[in-house]
């Protein structure tokens, strides 16, 4: 694993092959039914993270790290919280990662399609140390058989189907300044196929929102 000034890169693996993608990103696939009960943009009353400093620290807002049309792409949902594993919607894996680094602001998630209504879940955690982003990223993209963070409902009248858990799932990883951004898509019929075209998808999104969100991140 390299880091760049603020940008993390990582070995991608799909389909059981190793390879890489453009700087900034480690992507697999799996089927959603690994990510059933996960969906980390929702505040809990449970016990997050041990705090690691007394002084609050800011996070990028949902508005401002989620524009509501990306090229092509539309928001259709968004949400948030300061608790970034307490909820139990995170899984173990990461959320031992996050209790061992120097802490985390705050989570929070939004849910696009495309014209295709194909799906897309992006999610930035906010660490407080920019030196814990390399290590989560590449923590999470060399087990490429344990899915930590998981995919968004669709809400009423959006038009999206909720797809079962056996769907088609890529995700990719990435990191820029002290942001944790994990990108996942769904084919809109939850199809197992074509997950080199799915990632391609995925990607220019995954890009531009974690430009957007970097750019407003104060913490």
């Amino acid at each position: 694993m390299t880091a760049t000034v603020g940008a993390v890169a990582v070995v991608a693996v799909v389909a059981g092959v190793g390879f890489w993608l453009s700087a900034g990103h480690g992507t697999r696939h799996e089927t959603a039914a690994k990510a059933a009960g996960y969906a980390p943009v929702a505040p809990s009353e449970g016990p997050s993270e041990p705090a690691k400093s007394a002084v609050p620290m800011s996070m990028v807002t949902a508005d401002q790290a989620f524009p509501a049309h990306v090229d092509g792409y539309t928001k259709v949902k968004q949400s948030g919280g300061p608790n970034c594993t307490g909820s139990g919607m995170v899984g173990p894996n990461l959320t031992a990662l996050i209790g061992a680094s120097k802490g985390c602001r705050g989570v929070i998630g939004a849910l696009y399609k495309d014209a295709s209504d194909d799906q897309y879940t992006i999610v930035a955690f906010g660490m407080k140390d920019q030196a814990d982003v390399p290590h989560l990223v590449g923590a999470l993209g060399s087990h490429p058989t344990d899915y930590e963070v998981g995919v968004l409902v669709p809400p009423a009248g959006s038009g999206l189907r909720t797809l079962p858990a056996d769907s088609g799932l890529v995700q990719s990883f990435t990191g820029y300044g002290r942001l944790l951004v994990v990108g996942l898509a769904q084919w809109s019929d939850g199809r197992s196929a074509d997950y080199q075209g799915l990632v391609a998808k995925l990607q220019p999104l995954l890009d531009k929102v974690t430009e957007a969100a970097a750019g407003h991140d104060q913490g």
